[in-house]
């Protein structure tokens, strides 16, 4: 598979994805405190953490960086980035992104990657707002279930992204989001720092065989 959020970034903003299972699950690329996260995790969780570390110090070198520096998390199990930068971390059973940037010239950004599976209704509630209810009911019934997974990862990304703004964790509650084509727009539903009620964040979508991919970047 050629790139997949290389169609959606672009520089400031570096971007190194590929196959996890490409990896070795013996954590053996890993920095001593990367590994000592994963020591306990199954094979699969080991190959994605390693593909995102390495991922990690390819886009930092390629921004000036030298290849020796740690992902690790922080309380609220989201990357600590090197002073100066901000990235965004992606990875599912067959593809694994890191998108990166100087601090200098992009806020923040964001990026999620999902199997193209359509959304389960049993699990709308639970992921949707009142106002995502009513856009994916007046869908034509086919288009609910994919139309839902593009919201689904539309969310995590836009949360991805405020994070690094506001260092607040958000629950799916905290935002609407309707998708258009190829770009979608998450309203925010409750304050998050800087960001106001109705306040609105714009990103990109699409889709490759089996997955859909979101991004969004903040100047």
């Amino acid at each position: 598979m050629s790139g997949l959020f290389s169609h959606l970034l672009a520089f400031p903003v570096v971007v190194v994805e590929g196959d996890p299972r490409e990896f070795p699950a013996d954590l053996s690329p890993l920095h001593a405190d990367e590994a000592a996260m994963m020591r306990k995790a199954v094979d699969k969780r080991r190959r994605e953490f390693t593909a995102a570390r390495v991922f990690a110090r390819r886009a930092y070198e390629s921004l000036g960086g030298t290849d020796d520096i740690s992902i690790v998390h922080d309380d609220d199990r989201a990357p600590i980035w090197p002073a100066g930068f901000v990235g965004s971390i992606t990875h599912t059973h067959t593809w694994c992104a890191v998108a990166m940037a100087r601090s200098t010239d992009v806020r923040a950004v964001g990026i999620d990657v999902e199997r193209e599976l359509p959304l389960e209704e049993k699990l709308w509630d639970s992921v949707c707002t009142p106002r995502d209810l009513e856009w994916l009911r007046s869908l034509p019934e086919a288009q609910r279930g994919p139309a839902g997974k593009a919201l689904f990862s539309a969310k995590e990304c836009a949360y991805k992204a405020q994070y690094l703004i506001t260092k607040k964790f958000l629950g799916f509650q905290a935002m609407s989001v309707v998708v258009e084509g190829d770009r979608w727009t998450a309203t925010f539903e409750q304050e998050a720092g800087e960001f106001q009620v109705g306040h609105e964040l714009t990103g990109t979508l699409c889709r490759a065989p089996g997955l859909i991919a979101t991004a969004i970047t903040l100047a």
